[in-house]
């Protein structure tokens, strides 16, 4: 790769064969993507899942598309609701393996164009460390994708704990991203379970892994939170006045919530450039990661020209925003 390769930290793959395996249990138990919101927001899912089929399975048009938005390396991600945590026992094992077997084959016929963000079973955490060892050590992935929450279990329950000690001695950098929303009654219309519910699942979960001591019993995690973080970078100060009001809200915390969601990083996926200019203010640039959300209809089809609007940056802040970061927290050679 040359200097300054634009690199990608949010965009997404779907693996075929770990659909197939899942499929009978998922049809037993109802499970169906993008089967959320109402009968219109069903039958717009779709027909994109139609559209997407070639972006998702076609590797020169992945890499043709890559090209148009002067994306030189993406660091793939799952499809959100190929992230099998309802799966259980040997299925969810072999799912998991089948989608980072996958994913490995994919980076590595393109290793200059691509790097892997592997899959765990968390719902077993035993095997969502075998797993994790496994995609660190002999898949050479830098990082891993994690839902919100785990089939309703927050990531800061302390089943988990041992978990997160394991991520933080590899140096595994986690990409957090939704996949939906917990509580979707009063979000089923008008996708309102994307456009409120995802962002807002980010905050929670940001929340608690903040105000449940993750990240002052495991300082050295790199958390990358797609869509900007949420809503909670922009409304962070909530949580510092509560703080200093009531006890309730301190209780077990040594320092505020603002130092601790300052060592969290951000994509760039909020479609205006004033906000994006907030986060790189408030955060700092060596905190912002370009995004994309590829292939999806909610993504930034121009990120280079989302952030060229942005106001006051130099040149070393754009270098850091549009690929360095990523190089950094991922190992990869620029």
């Amino acid at each position: 790769m040359s200097l300054g390769s634009v690199i990608d930290i949010h965009c997404h793959r779907e693996c075929a064969p770990a659909a197939a395996l899942v499929k009978p249990e998922a049809d037993k138990l109802g499970r169906k993507p993008l089967q959320f919101g109402n009968e219109l927001t069903k039958e717009v899912n779709r027909k994109q899942l139609e559209d997407l089929r070639p972006k998702m399975e076609d590797v020169e048009v992945r890499l043709g598309e890559m090209d148009a938005m002067g994306v030189d390396v993406q660091a793939l991600s799952l499809s959100p609701y190929q992230l099998f945590h309802w799966a259980e026992g040997d299925l969810a094992a072999r799912a998991f393996a089948t989608v980072n077997d996958d994913l490995a084959t994919l980076v590595a016929g393109h290793p200059d164009r691509f790097v892997g963000l592997g899959a765990v079973p968390l719902q077993d955490p035993t095997a969502a460390i075998a797993e994790l060892r496994r995609c660190s050590e002999e898949l050479g992935f830098r990082g891993i994708e994690m839902a919100t929450h785990i089939e309703g279990e927050e990531l800061s329950s302390p089943r988990f704990e041992e978990f997160w000690g394991v991520v933080e001695e590899l140096g595994m950098v986690v990409f957090i991203h939704p996949t939906g929303f917990t509580d979707p009654a009063r979000l089923t219309d008008h996708y309102f379970f994307n456009t409120i519910g995802h962002p807002l699942e980010e905050t929670i979960c940001a929340g608690r892994l903040i105000f449940d001591g993750v990240m002052e019993r495991h300082p050295g995690l790199k958390f990358v939170f797609a869509h900007g973080g949420g809503f909670l970078p922009a409304y962070a100060g909530r949580f510092d006045h509560a703080y200093h009001a009531r006890a309730d809200v301190r209780h077990g915390l040594p320092r505020p919530p603002s130092e601790y969601l300052s060592s969290f990083y951000f994509d760039t996926m909020v479609f205006e450039a004033d906000q994006l200019e907030f986060l790189i203010d408030k955060y700092g640039a060596d905190h912002v990661l370009l995004g994309t959300d590829y292939p999806y209809d909610m993504g930034e089809t121009d990120p280079l020209g989302l952030i060229n609007k942005v106001s006051g940056l130099d040149p070393n802040d754009v270098d850091l925003i549009v690929g360095g970061n990523a190089a950094r927290l991922l190992g990869i050679e620029r």
